[in-house]
Order: structure tokens, then sequence, then C-alpha cells
């Protein structure tokens, strides 16, 4: 992945590709329905860890929403962390594939393929890196799972199982991919018009024509 492919997201230490829908595509072609772990095994993209526009290591269809899930959980309740963060995909032998460590008075990003690692940070920016970069990637996973063909509601229930979000914010998330938010409104008034009309009809003493 260059400076000139086309980018799913980009936060400071991380840029994500374009989603690779290859997996994905095949796993909607059965018809079953996705689960939370399988949408974490199956989101896909290229990656690159980057310090002050310098390519510190790259790796095409690494699997981000898998990396976003862990990043969230290390990260937890915000407190400065008591361990290192270490992240390989099943798919790999080698341990620390994306790495954040503790060095000296901060925080430096790094991988296990990498010769060198990011400048130092203080845990408040390393959490707003990461902050930042989950974000994206779950929006990322909302595009990928609308561009492989999952309909809008199939796609916030996806999200809310994968990242164990509430589904009121995948909702927003998927809706805000999607670029769908004023005809969904305008489906969901539509709905409760004729749910409304329907409870007015069957009102105890009413008479039916």
């Amino acid at each position: 992945m260059t400076e000139s492919v086309e980018l799913c997201c980009s936060a400071p230490w991380f840029r994500v590709g374009a989603p690779d829908l290859t997996d994905l595509r095949t796993f909607r072609a059965t018809g079953r329905r996705i689960t939370g772990a399988e949408l974490l095994l199956y989101v896909e993209a290229d990656l690159q860890l980057c310090d002050n526009g310098v390519i510190l290591f790259e790796e095409p269809r690494f699997e981000v929403a898998s990396l976003a899930q862990a990043l969230t959980t290390w990260v937890g309740d915000g407190a400065d962390p008591d361990h290192d963060f270490e992240h390989s995909p099943d798919a790999y032998e080698e341990p620390g594939v994306v790495r954040i460590a503790r060095s000296g008075e901060g925080w430096v990003a790094g991988s296990c393929f990498a010769a060198t690692t990011t400048t130092p940070h203080t845990w408040e920016t390393v959490k707003d890196f990461v902050g930042a970069v989950v974000t994206e990637i779950h929006r990322c996973t909302a595009r990928s799972l609308l561009d492989a063909g999952w309909s809008i509601m199939e796609a916030m229930a996806a999200l809310s199982r994968g990242f164990g979000l509430p589904l009121a914010v995948s909702r927003t998330i998927v809706l805000e991919t999607s670029g769908q938010e004023r005809k969904f409104w305008a489906f969901q008034e539509q709905v409760w018009d004729v749910l409304e009309a329907l409870a007015d009809d069957v009102q105890p003493g009413k008479e039916t024509p």
C-alpha cells in the first residue's frame, strides 16, 4: 500500500487501506448470519504502521477488525495500562505483529517485523491515537459489510455483535457510512405512521367497516 492507494482510514500511527472483500463475499454467499468472531476474522484491509510519514511496517489483508477489538480491550477504561499491547492474528506464528510498549516516560508502537519503533508519546496521546483508529476501523467495517452485500439493518446487527457496541451506536456508524440517513429515517417515519393508523383502527369500541 502506497500513498496513492485508496485509504479506508488514516489515523496517527496507523493507515488502513481500502477493504479486501474476498472473504466477506465468500461468507455472504453461504447465507448464514455472521457471528461476532467471524466478523473480526473476515474484515481485512492493508495495514501500515507509520511515524511522521515514514512507513515502519505494512501488511496486506490484515484482520483490522480484530485489531480494533484487541486495542479496545487493552485500553479498557482509559487508565494507564500496566502491560504492553501485543497483537497477532491467528494466521501468524510470530508474537507482536502489532505492538505498543512503554519506553521511558512514554509509549511507542512497533512490530516484530519492523527494525525500529515510533517516537514515544504520553499515554493520553496514545489513548487518543488508539481511539481514532478504532473509530475509523468501525467505519471501515461498516463499509465492508455494505459493499459485500449486507443490508443496512444486517450491518447494524453485525457491528454490534462483533464489537460489542450498543445498537444505537452501530446504527449511527452504518447510516453515516451508507449515506442513506434521510431515506432510513423517512422509512422509519412511514412505518410508525402505518402502525399508528393500525392501532387507531383496532381501538376498543371503534366500529370496523
